[in-house]
């Protein structure tokens, strides 16, 4: 994904974390983030998913390795480097007597911004995150979108070069999903952002590139087309237009079929799973030669399960078999 060096908003090299001497939270990673890539950030809980992110805000100092952004090596006393990241926790929390205008007034004093480019910038933020008829009120009786969306507008005070939010979507009803995600659309125009969540469908809409981690390790790290072009496709569903018996017994012959894990039918629905390592295409060539043999029309089919969910398991899966193997072969050494 690297152009050069000094372009790159993000370069981690060799980035370990390891806590109380024992327990190895990030393995090894190394990666590099480019201006204008909306990267997702995927893994099962404890992958090291958060503590890549506190590395990267230079909260955490690693154990080996290292974080550069913006070309420049990120630590705990890198404040002026921080400036430069706008960030959102899983559950951000705000002081409940404050209103949204008084909390983003201080927020910029903090950062250093004078009057006379706080005012504009917090009556644009507040508007442009639909909080300006309750700019006035007490965050207390703020509902989890309105949180939401204060944490965004607190995210971006600063005017900075990336973005890092944990879970954004988290806790959300539907429609503060959607302005959540709409939001993250429009900010990817002009901004570099880490969105990390376990809601893969999220991801899939919203990311361009995406980095998997699996117990510490980084695992896949490139596009989310790549990662879509790795995933298994031995799940399908046909509808079918036909005579009920003609559709039965082409189900039969095909549940005779070797290359098949299950073949069920519903009706006029035809759910087939492939063995692993079966070519799908030759394989569903024959499911078409008995249909048409039965006289059974092909209505539609589809690959089953959501795209980047499915590759992302499929990933997880085979490390995991791989950590299994690699146990295994060392016990018996």
């Amino acid at each position: 994904m690297a152009d050069s060096a000094s372009n790159l908003v993000v370069e981690t090299h060799k980035l370990t974390k390891i806590y109380q001497n024992r327990q190895i939270a990030l393995n090894d990673v190394t990666l590099s983030i480019e201006p204008g890539c909306v990267l997702g950030l995927l893994g099962p809980n404890g992958a090291g998913k958060t503590t890549l992110l506190r590395l990267i805000l230079g909260l955490h100092r690693p154990t080996a390795g290292w974080v550069k952004v913006c070309g420049k090596k990120m630590g705990p006393n890198a404040a002026a480097l921080r400036r430069k990241i706008g960030y959102i926790p899983t559950n951000p929390q705000f002081p409940p007597g404050m209103t949204p205008i008084v909390y983003l007034d201080f927020m910029a004093k903090l950062f250093g911004l004078p009057a006379q480019v706080r005012k504009p910038r917090l009556a644009s933020l507040i508007r442009a995150v639909g909080l300006l008829e309750v700019s006035g009120d007490p965050i207390a009786g703020f509902s989890n979108g309105m949180t939401a969306r204060l944490a965004v507008a607190t995210s971006l005070i600063n005017e900075p070069e990336l973005l890092i939010w944990d879970e954004p979507t988290h806790g959300l009803d539907p429609e503060a999903r959607r302005s959540m995600l709409e939001l993250i659309k429009n900010l990817s125009k002009d901004k570099t952002l880490i969105v990390s969540s376990h809601n893969l469908s999220d991801i899939d809409e919203v990311c361009n590139h995406a980095a998997v981690l699996s117990r510490g390790h980084l695992i896949y790290f490139g596009s989310l087309q790549d990662l879509k072009g790795r995933m298994r496709r031995n799940h399908y569903e046909l509808d079918l237009e036909g005579d009920q018996k003609a559709i039965t017994k082409a189900a039969s012959v095909i549940k005779s079929l070797p290359e098949f894990k299950m073949v069920n039918i519903r009706q006029r629905r035809l759910e087939l799973r492939l063995n692993e390592d079966v070519s799908n295409s030759s394989v569903l060539a024959n499911v078409f030669m008995t249909l048409a043999d039965n006289k059974v029309n092909l209505v539609s089919i589809r690959s089953v399960g959501q795209q980047t969910e499915q590759a992302f398991l499929d990933l997880v899966e085979k490390e995991e078999s791989r950590g299994f193997a690699r146990a295994y072969a060392a016990s018996e050494e």
